[in-house]
């Protein structure tokens, strides 16, 4: 049996071409995501975290807190033998054009001092010496177009400027975990300016961040952490190096594995729709096998011996793709990686779990897609070994619709059930599944829908189009279940993009609704062109004296810890004066009231989402010392981009008020005030100022972007759909041979053929399409109402993207039906009609 299966194996080259590609594709993802993240997880592992230092000292919340006299007393405790001082400050870079540089780290800690230690190390140049001399990390001066030499401009806290000369270009050795923020717990920022200390001091600020304590030789830093710690007021971070540098690792495979999470789910959708066509290519093959299987079975084959037979020619190809398929991979990764860390330096790595899970994907997905072939295939009876034509199951099994209705039925079910928009977050993930069990069973009943469509379009059309679509509309309602199964790839590729894109307008949408529901027309806004960074009480007062300016708010925007009955959460909260949400914002109050000196307000979404009323109370962590517990007193309209809660700025610790994220403010006459923002900080590249249709276009573009990376990785899965196109063409034109030729021999011209092979194309793909459009606007609708908390009917249709695919399916269906177009017209009629 094996050697039979073998020969036919090598003595069908094509199909088993075709077979091997759409296994490769969907490897080739898998494999390209897995090689992507090792690399970038090496790379973040393989980043230099110091070891000269024995213990941290760090202040308390986001203010540099310790002195000199701190430093000095720290150096005196017994087993220290150097304490230095690290200052951190604001400073931003100005580029060559004038424009802000926006780097990572947070404008408040983009500042610090030179040490000779090994924070720094010196890449080029000379370490800056005094005043006018600056040293730039490396990144972020490559990023601006910045050298050794260039005289550059820095802009400081309290509106201060400084105009230094670049002596030297460094990277920085991080100690303990990265933050990009202007973070309250033990942590490290990249700075992204530095200055000899005497210059630091008088530019950023006397006293420290923090304070690193190197240890003598023999000393435990264990026991002179004991001793600090017993020494420092206790909320002062103080922990060792060492400890510093394992979080600064497990950070690190945090990030990596976040990473790989958030890849491999597109790479299994590949695999998924790479799934649907090698499936539908060994049920082509078993279809058009029959009277081999029937002969076999005639010769005395038993039912097992056919099985196992076609599961391990389906083996032998999940090893041959599965090494294409690995190969493709980690050839793609360097460009994947290119594409996710532009300008980054990642080490390319390949572990050996990359090429095993290859190959295991390959063997398990080819082996169970070829699982019910092999059953029908053992299940052919000898005597099928006396037809002469292979036979072509027309009808759909009655046992698949009736599945597919009932599981259809049982989704809607539950979509509708939850379809409350203060439903919780148990009732939303039920409606999810709900979403996800319709989708099923519209690909379970794809082969009914295929005979219900295209059967009386082929009547309707019949008479009315050119023989060459009337042939290509037949051959393809011809046999449903080959249509349908061509077809499901393209519909699982297309639904996902559909229901994303559909999230993705709704989310628009709702963004623009609740901006300018909440924000006035007459309200200017100003915020930090440093994205994480923010404004100081500096900017708020000058605002305030500005002539035309009456009112001026300014929210301070922070993750904080939620605790309330349900349990406990992060959440993103505003600290705002009460009188911003009567005049420069108004929020849309749907319960209670806006008042801030009695509680505080939240949005409706999550407002649902936690289970809280009026007059519940929450309790907020605002920093390592301050935790408020307040009463709601309000509930309002929101989207993801803004704050959940409203808080009294004077219940927020001094440092978060001196923090301010953005500014709002209005006048009497709004140009007036507008006029007067915009020439007051005309000079300040480091402030934007907009309206609030500047806010909703910054707001529509950061979600957008967020959705780049989904299309272009679900374009791969459409990708591997249609070449399940070009594979299903190519083998339905070899066992067509007969019939090709009969065509050619009554009259029909090569061109006849050619074009008839592109209408089946064209037909199958849309057919495919439309069912995913069909199905992915209502997942999409599902997924905006769990997420967001709207109306399952407020939803926008992303018409657009869905126009954009259908043209880019129709053009692919005609380039997939190129190939096997010219391989039909190329038949030999006499050597057609000879053979049986």
């Amino acid at each position: 049996m094996l050697t039979t299966m073998w020969r036919d194996l090598l003595g069908h080259k094509g199909r088993v071409a075709l077979t091997l590609i759409a296994i490769a594709l969907g490897v080739t993802a898998t494999v390209g995501s897995w090689v992507v993240s090792d690399s970038i997880a090496a790379t973040l592992a393989g980043q230099e975290t110091r070891k000269d230092v024995g213990v941290s000292v760090q202040s308390p919340g986001k203010e540099a807190a310790l002195t000199t006299a701190d430093r000095d007393r720290l150096a005196a405790m017994p087993g220290v033998t150097r304490a230095e001082g690290v200052i951190v400050g604001r400073a931003g870079l100005v580029g060559r054009d004038g424009k802000f540089v926006r780097t990572a780290t947070v404008l408040d800690r983009a500042g610090t001092n030179w040490s000779d230690g090994r924070r720094f190390t010196l890449e080029s140049g000379r370490v800056p010496a005094g005043p006018g001399q600056v040293a730039l990390n490396k990144p972020d001066a490559d990023q601006a177009g910045l050298t050794v030499g260039d005289t550059i401009r820095v802009l400081l806290a309290g509106e201060r400027t400084d105009n230094a000369r670049v002596t030297a270009l460094y990277t920085y050795n991080r100690l303990g975990p990265e933050t990009t923020q202007d973070s309250d717990g033990a942590s490290d920022a990249v700075p992204v300016i530095a200055y000899d200390s005497r210059t630091a001091e008088q530019l950023l600020g006397k006293r420290f961040h923090r304070v690193e304590l190197t240890t003598a030789a023999g000393a435990s830093a264990e026991t002179v952490k004991e001793a600090v710690r017993k020494a420092t007021p206790t909320d002062y971070h103080v922990e060792t190096g060492s400890a510093l540098a394992e979080a600064a690792v497990a950070q690190s495979d945090a990030e990596a594995q976040e990473l790989r999470m958030t890849m491999l789910p597109f790479a299994a959708v590949a695999l998924l729709v790479g799934g649907f066509v090698i499936a539908n290519t060994f049920a082509l093959l078993v279809s058009r096998r029959t009277r081999q299987f029937a002969l076999l079975r005639a010769v005395g084959a038993r039912k097992r011996q056919v099985r196992s037979a076609v599961i391990a020619e389906a083996a032998v190809l999940g090893l041959v793709g599965g090494t294409v398929g690995t190969a493709a991979g980690v050839a793609l990764g360097p460009s994947m990686i290119s594409v996710m860390r532009p300008g980054g330096e990642v080490d390319f790595t390949v572990s050996p779990v990359a090429v095993l899970l290859g190959y295991g994907v390959a063997l398990s997905v080819t082996v169970l897609a070829a699982y019910s072939s092999a059953r029908r295939a053992a299940a052919v009876p000898p005597v099928a070994a006396l037809r002469t034509d292979a036979v072509v199951p027309r009808e759909t099994k009655r046992l698949r619709v009736l599945l597919g209705c009932g599981v259809v039925i049982a989704g809607v079910g539950m979509v509708i059930a939850t379809a409350d928009p203060s439903s919780s977050n148990a009732a939303r993930i039920v409606g999810l599944v709900g979403a996800v069990l319709g989708v099923a069973g519209m690909i379970l009943l794809a082969p009914f829908l295929a005979a219900v469509i295209l059967r009386p379009a082929t009547r309707l059309l019949g008479a009315r189009s050119r023989p060459a679509v009337r042939l290509g509309l037949r051959n393809a309602a011809g046999d449903p279940r080959r249509t349908a199964g061509t077809a499901t790839a393209i519909t699982v590729g297309l639904a996902l993009v559909c229901s994303f894109a559909t999230l993705s307008a709704s989310f628009s949408a709702l963004i623009a609704s609740t901006i300018r529901a909440n924000v006035p027309t007459t309200t200017v806004l100003q915020s930090a062109a440093g994205g994480q960074s923010s404004l100081t009480p500096a900017e708020a007062a000058r605002v305030r004296a500005l002539p035309g300016v009456s009112q001026v708010a300014g929210s301070r925007d922070v993750l904080a810890g939620l605790t309330y009955e349900g349990g406990r959460t992060e959440r993103r909260i505003s600290a705002i004066e009460p009188a911003g949400l009567k005049g420069v914002l108004t929020p849309d109050i749907t319960a209670g009231s806006a008042d801030l000196t009695q509680g505080v307000v939240i949005s409706r979404n999550q407002a649902d989402m936690l289970g809280l009323g009026l007059n519940d109370q929450v309790t907020l962590r605002l920093d390592a010392r301050t935790s408020v517990t307040r009463a709601v007193v309000g509930i309002y309209d929101a989207t993801e981009l803004q704050a959940s809660i409203f808080l009294n700025v004077a219940d927020a610790p001094e440092s978060l008020r001196r923090q301010i994220t953005t500014l709002y403010a209005t006048g009497p006459v709004p140009e007036t005030a507008r006029a007067s923002i915009t020439a007051a900080f005309r000079d300040r590249p480091d402030v934007l100022v907009g309206s609030r249709e500047t806010l909703v276009q910054q707001g529509v573009e950061q979600q957008s972007l967020a959705f780049t990376l989904m299309y272009a990785m679900f374009g791969v899965a459409l990708l591997i759909a249609v070449s399940g196109v070009v594979n299903t063409l190519v083998l339905s034109v070899m066992e067509r041979t007969r019939e090709i030729g009969v065509l050619r021999a009554v009259g029909a011209s090569r061109l006849l053929i050619r074009r008839t092979i592109r209408a089946e194309s064209i037909v199958i793909s849309l057919f495919g399409a439309l069912l995913g459009v069909v199905v992915g606007v209502p997942a999409g609708a599902v997924m905006q109402h769990a997420m967001f908390g709207q109306r399952l009917w407020d939803f926008s249709i992303p018409a657009g993207i869905i126009a954009l695919a259908l043209a880019g399916i129709a053009v692919a269906a005609v380039l997939a039906a190129m190939w096997p177009a010219r391989r039909a017209a190329r038949t030999d009629m006499l050597a057609a009609i000879a053979c049986e």
